[in-house]
């Protein structure tokens, strides 16, 4: 550190070199630490009142390696100051601190819409006000637009050929499908399901796949099984009520069933659960168990409820930003493996008031604005 406080103290004595400017420069730069520490040692010499950062021009950037000569006049002094955190700003450009310290602009997070993706490529911007999207026999649907309407020429060999959609649900927004079959499918946030426009007559299976969470009622046909690939497990149903919880960045990829029976498949192996059950795949140790759960507590978000029970907090976390459609930013490291029971409505409860709930027992202090929390140290 002996050679970085000699260059920050050059750097604040306006002597250093445009050699040690580049050198201190790329040290900042390295490493948030590096950052911090560059900003602790300066602040208290550079810290400009915002009356100066919004009445002064910034300098051209390519003047700014230039050496910044001393002046003594009062004026002089405080455009050397200006100049100076101008300077700071051009060193730490390229790191966060620099919007906290310097410049405090704001950051929204936008989570965006659930968008369908065609076979042929095509997006479909789903309004926010849907909250259900039908398809026919014929794979049609009238509430989205014309693009997932099919051509009157369609030809026989055209409806025998399986023609595969995806949906993407963005954080904070839900929505039921129900597939050419009668299936309903209940996405939840931050989910993604490729799924058949329609399901041709000469097809053996119905098969989708799931990336996220979903809970499938899927309608009875003793002829054509139902299969959902959930990563590296294969469910096969025949007519049944269950929830698959396939997140990518989950520990677990696990299906619980409500009603009915299904059967997953993997590693060559078969495994049969009956309702109450889960198949729950660890994704560290790659094996599957299967579990007594408690069904309802599992499939709460249907319902639009927030429902944690003796979960830590990083996962509550995650269940919070899908629900809310917000970006979390926890300073407050300790807290996640701290463990919690709640139940929150969704539709008449505030993000406000789920982050008050815990704010009351005193576990944190927070903020909010433009979908963004912070939690504080």
């Amino acid at each position: 550190m002996g050679n970085i406080d000699n260059l920050i103290s050059k750097f604040q004595n306006k002597s250093i070199s445009d050699e040690e400017l580049s050198e201190l420069e790329n040290w900042v730069k390295d490493s948030k630490d590096n950052n911090d520490y560059f900003i602790k040692s300066v602040q208290t010499d550079y810290l400009i009142s915002s009356f100066y950062r919004k009445q002064e021009e910034i300098p051209n950037l390519s003047n700014l390696k230039k050496p910044i000569i001393a002046l003594n006049s009062k004026k002089q002094r405080a455009n050397l100051m200006k100049f100076a955190a101008i300077f700071i700003v051009a060193l730490i450009a390229s790191s966060t601190a620099y919007f906290y310290f310097f410049n405090p602009a704001e950051t929204t997070y936008a989570p965006g819409e659930i968008i369908i993706t065609n076979e042929n490529g095509e997006k479909i911007t789903v309004d926010y006000q849907i909250k259900q999207i039908v398809y026919n026999e014929e794979g049609e649907v009238s509430n989205l637009g014309s693009q997932v309407k099919k051509n009157p020429n369609t030809s026989e060999k055209d409806n025998n050929r399986l023609a595969y959609n995806t949906i993407n649900v963005p954080k904070g927004k839900r929505i039921q499908l129900v597939l050419s079959d009668g299936t309903k499918v209940y996405l939840n946030s931050e989910s993604s399901l490729r799924f058949p426009s329609h399901f041709p007559k000469t097809e053996q299976l119905r098969k989708v796949s799931i990336t996220g969470e979903a809970v499938f009622e899927v309608h009875k046909d003793s002829l054509k099984p139902f299969i959902v690939e959930a990563g590296m497990l294969n469910i096969e149903v025949l007519g049944t009520r269950f929830n698959v919880d396939a997140y990518p960045q989950s520990k677990q990829i696990s299906t619980t069933l409500a009603e009915g029976s299904v059967q997953i498949n993997y590693d060559n192996e078969v495994f049969k659960l009956e309702p109450g059950e889960a198949g729950i795949l660890s994704q560290n140790t790659d094996v599957l168990s299967v579990e007594k759960v408690n069904v309802a507590n599992k499939m709460a978000w249907v319902d639009d409820r927030l429902l944690f029970i003796n979960e830590s907090f990083a996962e509550i976390q995650k269940k919070i930003e899908r629900s809310y459609g917000v970006q979390i930013i926890n300073k407050n490291a300790h807290l996640n493996d701290v463990r919690f029971n709640g139940d929150f409505d969704i539709k008449s409860e505030t993000i406000e008031d789920v982050l008050d709930a815990f704010k009351a027992v005193d576990f944190f202090e927070y903020t909010y604005k433009n979908n963004i929390v912070t939690i504080k140290k």
